[in-house]
């Protein structure tokens, strides 16, 4: 696995300095996490067959961002490549809710931390116009408008003749586009499934006791995160304000971590959701999601190569 590029380090001194005390974590540069450690509980719909690690994602984004230019330059078009700003607690946060003693001790349920990283985050680089004919190399047109059905009958539709679509298909293969949202929909499928099971529903009012029980009162994992951070946007107005949100963070997520823990909660949704992905996913559905894992494997493994081949001092 090829290392991640440097990290922008230009994150302000005196906003460092500011928000140092935020209690051990809230750290600025988003790497909450490089993948779920081993001791963290990470259980995902269809093994995490719609999702990648942040350095996954990252180096996938920068051989797409490598493969458009070149495009855009064929077409009489400049482009910049981009950076992937997203970090990885954003891209990494359990789509149940779960969480781990350490990366509650650490980041809490990273709102402050991603709040920080945001606001030192640079803006895109470059200068393009941006013109209307920059934008049809860039994306495509309506002309070569591909339409994929998802599972619930809804329909997403993309521009197979742009830049974009020219550079998915090199980096992920000609097929991804069309399987890459039925996957993210099947797995919406199974979470939902899993979120209505009776044993689910149990598993949560322990937690939910539990909850109770330290101060912290929260009927369902998300409920935690959601007044926390509807308390960020007036918070972040305060430097006090600010370092008290994520104190209080923290030990709201440590005390969270702790009661899914003593709930079983990841236990109980690793039984529950391999018994839902039986009964909820056809026959058909289940060939498609192997596909798709065969060529995310495929995917990794070409990345790695080619992440290799194109960085500085490589053969």
């Amino acid at each position: 696995m090829s290392t991640l590029p440097a990290r922008r380090a230009a994150v302000p001194t005196a906003l460092a300095v500011l928000f140092a005390s935020v209690l051990a974590g809230c750290s600025l540069d988003g790497a909450a996490g490089h993948g779920p450690a081993a001791s963290e509980p990470d259980v995902r719909p269809l093994s995490g067959a719609a999702s990648f690690s942040h350095a996954q994602a990252v180096r996938l984004h920068d051989l797409e961002e490598q493969a458009i230019a070149p495009c855009m330059a064929a077409r009489g078009q400049r482009y910049t490549p981009q950076p992937r700003v997203a970090s990885a607690r954003s891209e990494e946060t359990n789509p149940y809710g779960l969480l781990g003693p350490r990366k509650a001790a650490a980041d809490g349920y990273g709102i402050v931390g991603e709040y920080l990283y945001l606001r030192s985050s640079p803006p895109p680089s470059g200068d393009e116009s941006r013109a209307p004919a920059w934008r049809r190399a860039l994306t495509g047109t309506a002309k070569h408008q591909v339409s994929v059905r998802l599972p619930d009958g809804s329909r997403v539709e993309y521009f197979a003749d742009g830049c974009v679509a020219r550079a998915r298909a090199e980096v992920y293969g000609a097929d991804w586009d069309r399987t890459e949202p039925v996957v993210a929909a099947l797995s919406t499928r199974v979470l939902a499934a899993v979120e209505k099971d009776p044993d689910y529903r149990a598993a949560i009012r322990r937690w939910s006791a539990c909850m109770a029980e330290t101060g912290h009162p929260a009927d369902d994992p998300q409920a935690s995160r959601a007044r926390l951070n509807g308390r960020l946007a007036k918070a972040a107005a305060d430097p006090t304000s600010l370092r008290a949100l994520g104190r209080e963070e923290i030990r709201t997520a440590t005390a969270d971590a702790r009661c899914q823990a003593q709930a079983e909660l990841a236990k109980t949704i690793g039984r529950v959701q391999r018994s839902v992905e039986k009964r909820v996913l056809s026959a058909a559905e289940r060939r498609v999601v192997a596909r798709h894992v065969a060529a995310k494997r495929d995917v990794l493994k070409a990345s790695v190569t080619s992440g290799a081949s194109r960085s500085p001092g490589a053969a």
